[in-house]
């Protein structure tokens, strides 16, 4: 889930100068007792920096996106062209493998499925992609005082998720957020729809009208886990431009390749 809302925390950036501060926490339901430290995006001047709450962070600045880790003091960086490079690459990849799986023993697929499925992005390829869909309730509800519509999200027919949703322009940043929301989804969307369980997942999420400000997810037998990720904090102030800088002393690393 933290992933996710890392993912949609950096669709929302904005133009807007006078900067946006945004902070999700993942908590418990009950107690509300908080799991790790919240998850900060930092927007300004169409600059965006998204934490994931720990060491990892990633800073989108005109066509750079730059994937920092604080923890081991490094960082990778990539243009807009170079993800439409490793979206290619990926799906070579990927149908690659697909190709030679056709052809493998029923026995040494599943082996082979067991063993790579957790470790390629968006799972293994296959013939059957899963099937999203978002369905606005009709329920509403009240989050950190906000009042929000109830939407499931699910796949394959099961629900796997629950968001509320507050309108855009019930948020500071309003109409360039949104505008903004849009433009990284379509960024985005050329990397992620080589990858069919994250590029349909993507996709489903922009049917939603508005942003989530609570998001809680079912377990496999349908049943809604006891941690919820809630927005707790949406304010303009400004940002300095050193957020959106590489701290220095750090080491650049390339990027992976796929099929390397």
């Amino acid at each position: 889930m933290k992933a996710t809302l890392l993912v949609s925390s950096l669709l929302v950036a904005t133009a807007a100068s006078a900067g946006v501060r945004v902070e999700n926490v993942t908590r418990n339901v009950q107690t509300k007792a908080p799991d790790g430290p919240a998850q900060v995006t930092l927007i300004q001047d169409g600059a965006v920096k998204a934490t994931s709450g720990r060491s990892n962070s990633m800073i989108i600045k005109a066509n750079l996106i730059t994937i920092v880790d604080d923890g081991k003091k490094n960082y990778m960086q990539m243009t807009k062209e170079d993800m439409k490079k490793m979206a290619s690459q990926a799906n070579a990849a990927m149908a690659s493998v697909q190709e030679k799986m056709k052809n493998m023993p029923p026995e040494q697929r599943a082996m082979m499925e067991k063993m790579m499925g957790n470790s390629l992005p968006g799972g293994l390829p296959s013939d059957k992609p899963d099937v999203y869909d978002a369905k606005n309730t009709g329920k509403s509800d009240t989050v950190e005082g906000r009042k929000c519509a109830v939407w499931n999200l699910s796949r394959n027919g099961k629900l796997f998720e629950e968001v509320c949703v507050v309108p855009f322009k019930s948020l500071p940043g309003k109409d360039d957020v949104e505008k903004s929301f849009k433009e990284l989804a379509e960024a985005f969307s050329e990397f992620s729809k080589n990858m069919p369980s994250v590029g349909n997942s993507v996709q489903v999420r922009s049917q939603i009208d508005g942003y989530p400000v609570r998001s809680r997810s079912y377990d496999a037998a349908g049943k809604l886990r006891d941690t919820e990720t809630v927005l707790t904090k949406w304010v303009e102030e400004s940002v300095p431009a050193s957020a959106f800088e590489v701290p220095k002393g750090y080491t650049k690393k390339e990027m992976p390749k796929f099929g390397k």
